[in-house]
């Protein structure tokens, strides 16, 4: 399987799943987009089987290996490295509203941990009866409600257990990990922050007030972190989602781009778009 192909795959998801709310795809072998930056409205469950992928994931390297189930939370950064040539996975995707709604009514999931360790190991044992869980998740994704009337509860039940599956999985694995030093721990927040509120908050300070540290000492830490100062994480982000918006929405204008990642009018994100990619947005459509 190529990149387009994978890429297809995902699209044809991606067009479903609102309607859907879940959607389950076997056999994937590689990225969706193997050039560039990802990032994704939408929560993913990357299940491996076999083979390994390397991504910097906002910023940070992780590999995926044979037996791990990954969390992709929504509007991370993925930039694909490299995956092996036995690279095999079942992916997970939840629509937006799905997923608001599991994290507003079960509130006993923490969603965030696997933002600072998203791939979580498990046993042949524990990965064989997580995929018997997945396989009626996929039975109930596919039918209809004409033939389940209540669907959509079953789908939320259904994610509910295999998110405590998971969840105990994680409690034995970190408990042996180590300690999140603080300023690691400073940055992780940061970009569960920046995915959040990058619509409505540019500035460096929105953030180092939600770190409770002064505007200096927060861009100093987020530095050290990743080698990039806060500012530039946070228009390298505008950027990726610009880029993302361009490429898979020709239905968008560029004024209802720039609206939707906040820039006062057309032309202040035009510049702050050519600044970035050295061409202008339609240039970068042609491109």
């Amino acid at each position: 399987m190529n990149h387009s192909d994978t890429r297809h795959i995902f699209e044809e998801a991606f067009r479903t799943i609102e309607t859907k709310k879940v959607a389950v795809i076997h056999n994937v072998h590689g990225f969706p987009a193997q050039d560039r930056d990802i990032i994704s409205p939408y929560l993913m469950l990357f299940i491996c089987h076999s083979g390994f992928s390397r991504v910097l994931y906002d910023m940070r390297e992780v590999v995926f290996r044979s037996n791990e189930v990954a969390m992709i939370l929504p509007n991370h950064i993925i930039r694909p490295i490299e995956c092996s040539p036995d690279y095999s996975i079942t992916v997970i995707i939840h629509s937006i509203a799905f997923e608001q709604e599991m994290t507003r009514e079960r509130m006993t999931h923490d969603r965030n941990k696997f933002h600072a360790s998203p791939a979580c190991m498990l046993t042949d044992e524990e990965m064989a009866q997580y995929m018997k869980a997945v396989e009626l998740l996929e039975i109930i994704s596919e039918t209809p409600v004409s033939r389940y009337p209540h669907r959509h509860d079953m789908l939320l039940a259904q994610t509910d257990i295999m998110t405590d599956m998971l969840d105990a999985c994680r409690r034995d694995m970190d408990q042996d990990a180590k300690p999140i030093d603080r300023n690691r721990s400073i940055f992780n927040v940061f970009c569960n922050q920046v995915a959040i509120h990058y619509r409505e908050q540019h500035e460096v300070a929105f953030y180092a007030e939600k770190a409770h540290l002064t505007t200096r000492h927060f861009s100093v830490v987020i530095k050290e972190v990743v080698g990039l100062s806060a500012s530039d994480y946070i228009e390298q982000y505008l950027a990726t989602q610009a880029k993302n918006l361009l490429s898979s929405r020709p239905d968008l204008s560029v004024q209802q781009i720039s609206d939707h990642l906040g820039y006062a009018d057309s032309s202040s994100f035009c510049r702050f778009f050519k600044r970035h990619t050295g061409l202008t947005p339609g240039e970068y459509i042609c491109h």
